[in-house]
This record gives C-alpha cells, sequence and structure tokens, in this order.
C-alpha cells in the first residue's frame, strides 16, 4: 500500500523529465507532436510540480482562447479529466483559477495579487516583466523561464526538480 504513493510519485517525475526533455529538443526529433501539443501536455504537467498554499489542488486551467492550444487541452482533459477542467480565461473574472495561460498585459501588481494562481504564458519577456512562468522559444527548442519572486508572492514554490531545468529570474537569480 505505501508502495503506491511512491509508484506515482516516481512514475510523474518520469514523466516530467520525458516531457521536458522533448520540449527542450528540437521539435523534429518529436515526430507527430506540434508544438502547440507540446505546450499543452507541458502546462498540464507543469501544475504537478508546484506547491500550492493550503493543500489547493491544480484542478481548473483558465487559457486565453485565442491561444492556438486552447482547444486541444480542452480535448486532452475531456479523455482524462481526473478532476481538472478548462475554462476560457476572462482576465477580469479570475475567481477559481488555478492555472492561467495566455499573453497579458494587467502588469505584475494584477498577477501577484491573485494569491493561489499559476501564470503561464508563452509571450517573450513575460517572467522578467513580473509573470511567473514563461514558455521560451529559442530556435526549435523551448525552455522555461520561472520568475522565483512572482511565484512567492503569490504563495506558490515551484519544485527542485522544476528549478534545475529552467532559466530563474528574480530574487534568487543571483544567489
Amino acid at each position: 500500500m505505501i508502495l503506491m504513493p511512491i509508484c506515482l510519485r516516481v512514475l510523474s517525475s518520469a514523466l516530467i523529465a520525458m516531457v521536458l526533455i522533448t520540449l527542450s529538443a528540437p521539435t523534429r526529433a518529436a515526430p507527430g507532436l506540434t508544438e502547440n501539443e507540446l505546450k499543452a501536455v507541458f502546462l498540464l504537467r507543469l501544475a504537478q510540480f508546484v506547491s500550492w498554499p493550503e493543500e489547493q489542488a491544480e484542478t481548473v486551467f483558465c487559457v486565453a482562447p485565442a491561444a492556438e492550444f486552447s482547444a486541444l487541452l480542452e480535448e486532452i482533459v475531456a479523455a482524462d479529466p481526473d478532476g481538472r477542467e478548462v475554462r476560457p480565461l476572462n482576465p477580469d473574472q479570475l475567481v477559481g483559477c488555478d492555472v492561467v495561460f495566455g499573453s497579458f498585459n494587467g502588469g505584475p501588481e494584477k498577477i501577484s495579487a491573485a494569491k493561489g494562481v499559476l501564470w503561464v504564458s508563452d509571450q517573450p519577456g513575460f517572467a522578467r516583466d513580473g509573470g511567473m512562468v514563461e514558455l521560451k522559444r529559442t530556435g526549435a527548442r523551448m525552455k522555461l523561464v520561472i520568475n522565483l519572486d512572482a511565484m512567492e508572492s503569490a504563495g506558490l514554490r515551484a519544485s527542485s526538480k522544476l528549478l534545475q531545468l529552467s532559466e530563474l529570474v528574480g530574487r534568487s537569480e543571483d544567489a
């Protein structure tokens, strides 16, 4: 019985490692997977490597309808909901959103004011401008940029495994 949770953690860790390796490899190295498919899978797995305040779960993903992979994300969650749901993003109504994806021009004040909400974007400079997690395209590769200060101000913490695979910005980047 005790082995089951340990096996699930090991499996989850292996899965995120595979996704991150796939994301950092050239897109042609993952035949059949488009960039949008990788983003959708990555967004769903990313939330599992974040500590949420007060045992909050990452179950509601609010995605900008303009995001090219929003329909794909909805299909993935519909096929295996596991208690998760995808909603269209309304920047003026974030109540109930656990993970938010989309370009955002509201400034870091609005991002940090939403406690317990993980903000992710593929908008260039998002993390450096006060966002939390940026999916950064570098040639044929994709990597994460994590703003530690923004995450901390929202009461969130990235796991050490996630931090090792990411470019860090914020107070702890100099440490």
